[in-house]
């Protein structure tokens, strides 16, 4: 297996280098691949939402054991944090059908062995942040989730000879030593004895939360479980800073028993003010716009022209509180049953969203929609920023505001179909209705166009209708070889080769009608400005043929050797002094290439100016 691994993330990594980032939720839900998987939680802001099957946002279509194996190579290699990683597992752990659980929990203990085994522990605090989310994961696990026990008991028969040795540094020794203790506590024993009552009674007296907390969630018996509840319950109650608390301990130790949390009922209550923590605040928005294909991706950044990440998930626990009419101090949202919170406390259910791109999981986190059609984005560019307003019980009382960017698209250009061909009619709409940015909505023979364009960024940007480029012209013909000459005789010349015919003119550019949409205010230098940016332009020339090439000269006769004889007198005499070979005859010219056409004219681009909004 060590072997392996190494091999592993290096083929995982091969992979994520090919995969375009930043990536966001709804492109890794699409790929469903491992590798993408680790590429997405490997950036900045990456939602662990993508892990939750049940999810109402984007999110994996299966979970299958390239997928398994890809996620625990990502922790052991650290290409993603522990924080995010063990969201993800968590989320699978809680929604995957129980045997695909249980195979999770099977794959986890190799890697958890690796990690409390490992020479680096000790040293390398990363090392220790990853055993210490596979150890959370796995003491933390909900009542009845369990790995095989062929799987389980030779691991912890492993640890109880290791720490009997022994074996093992101080963090792996703690981490033994709690693992063992947890499994103690699945069997009802605290170290050496049986838990009951009276064992909770001491340790709710001595304030042991921790202990009460971990009997409520692994003591065998629901009786037990309940039994520690309540001790825990008291505790939290005792230390309460809500006197409304203390003065009806139990009445909501009753509530908090049957729902996990003190939520108020908001019916006949008044929600006077809320707000969020200013950390949850810094953040700016940029739309990536891809126009011709009419989808988008919307991604986070510091600032304009900053680094790009996700847009990240944000909890409304701990980041949103309110003050509520009656209640001695601000009320924050219910934590988890689990954590039996006494606290007033607001329910996840009084808490919308009224925002097309956000929702609002079941965990009072909310999550963005990142990957989606032009036409439900263009409604963002009539607000100055990104504004998310709140609602608590029915009422608007907060809202999230970062700042929003359009990335400048590219060029529009539209272009007769034909060579030499008309440019195509086009109708464009632009709304002024933000002072800050510009909507161009294009009415193309090829459908509609959608953009967005920041004031900064109009005079780089173009729509126009352009006249298709002219037909290329024809070749001119090749001259004629020339002919072979006879014995002795030069060859004959090539012909010259034929011309290059014209190119086609191109043709001229479409009429474009443009529609500016002012808003409530004058227009001012907008039509003006628009005209540079809006136009309708001739197609080039196409270009002329080129010449034919000149024929080549033909080959020279050969040549041909002297004879001689002997006379009487022994003489020797020449019969036929002979020749020498012909030269080749001259080769034809090339034909000139043919001139290129003309270019087209731009069309008419007419301007109507209209008040209101498009």
């Amino acid at each position: 297996m060590r072997r392996l691994l190494p091999l592993a993330a290096s083929l995982v990594a091969g992979c994520a280098a090919h995969l375009q980032l930043p990536m966001t939720s709804g492109e890794v839900a699409r790929l469903g691949s491992g590798a993408a998987l680790v590429a997405y939680l490997g950036q900045p802001d990456a939602t662990a939402a993508v892990c939750d099957v049940s999810a109402a946002g984007p999110h994996l279509p299966r979970f299958d054991r390239d997928l398994r194996d890809a996620l625990i190579d990502g922790l052991l290699e650290g290409a993603v944090t522990p924080l995010v990683w063990g969201k993800c597992t968590e989320a699978l752990l809680k929604r995957l059908p129980g045997a695909e659980a249980t195979a999770l929990l099977d794959a986890l203990a190799p890697a958890y062995v690796k990690l409390l085994t490992s020479s680096k522990l000790q040293t390398d605090p990363l090392v220790a942040a990853r055993l210490a989310v596979l150890h959370r994961l796995y003491v933390d696990r909900k009542a009845g989730l369990d790995g095989t026990p062929q799987r389980v008991a030779p691991m912890l028969d492993d640890l109880l000879r290791a720490l009997a040795q022994p074996a093992l540094g101080s963090i792996a020794t703690r981490f033994a030593t709690e693992l063992l203790a947890n499994a103690d506590v699945e069997r009802g024993v605290w170290e050496g004895k049986a838990v009951d009552e009276s064992l909770m009674n001491v340790l709710a007296a001595a304030g042991n939360e921790m202990t009460l907390s971990r009997f409520a969630l692994r003591l065998p018996s629901p009786a037990l479980r309940d039994e520690a509840k309540r001790h825990l319950i008291r505790v939290h109650i005792a230390q309460s800073p809500f006197a409304e608390v203390r003065d009806n301990a139990a009445a909501v130790e009753d509530q908090v028993m049957r729902d996990g949390h003190n939520a108020v009922s908001l019916a006949e209550l008044t929600v006077q003010r809320a707000w969020f923590d200013g950390a949850a605040l810094q953040r700016s928005v940029l739309v990536e716009q891809n126009v011709q294909a009419q989808t988008a991706r919307v991604l986070a950044t510091d600032s304009r022209g900053g680094p790009t990440s996700v847009l990240p998930e944000l909890s409304m626990r701990g980041t949103l509180s309110a003050q509520v009419q009656g209640f001695s101090r601000p009320l924050a949202i219910c934590n988890r049953s689990r954590e039996l919170d006494v606290d007033p406390c607001i329910a996840v259910a009084e808490v919308t969203l009224d925002h097309p791109l956000a929702y609002l999981d079941k965990g009072a986190t909310f999550h963005f929609r990142d990957t989606l059609p032009m036409a439900e984005v263009v409604s963002l560019a009539q607000s100055d920023d990104f504004t998310v307003p709140v609602k608590i019980g029915g009422r608007d009382v907060a809202g999230l505001s970062w700042g929003l960017w359009f990335q400048a698209p590219q060029p529009l250009t539209f272009t007769g179909p034909t060579p030499g061909s008309i440019g195509p009619p086009l109708v464009v709409r632009v709304g002024l209705g933000n002072l800050r940015r510009l909507t161009f909505d294009i009415d193309a023979p090829g459908g509609r166009f959608v953009a967005v364009v920041e004031n900064d960024d109009v005079a780089a940007f173009r729509v126009s209708s352009r006249g298709a480029q002219g037909s290329v012209g024809d070749n001119g013909s090749s001259g004629s070889a020339g002919s072979t000459g006879s014995e002795c005789e030069s060859g004959g010349p090539g012909s010259d080769g034929g011309p290059g015919g014209a190119g086609g003119p191109g043709g001229n550019g479409g009429g474009v009608h443009v529609i500016v949409a002012c808003g409530a205010g004058p227009c001012g230098d907008a039509p003006a400005r628009l005209a540079k940016v809006i136009v309708s332009e001739g197609g080039a020339g196409g270009p002329g043929g080129v010449g034919g090439a000149g024929g080549a000269g033909g080959s020279g006769g050969s040549r041909r050797s002297a004879t001689t004889h002997t006379d009487s007198d022994g003489n020797s005499v020449t019969d036929d002094p002979g020749c020498s070979a012909g030269s080749s005859g001259l080769s034809g010219s090339n034909g000139p290439s043919g001139p290129d056409g003309t270019a087209g004219r731009g069309g008419p681009v007419s301007f109507e100016v209209v008040f209101g909004l498009l």
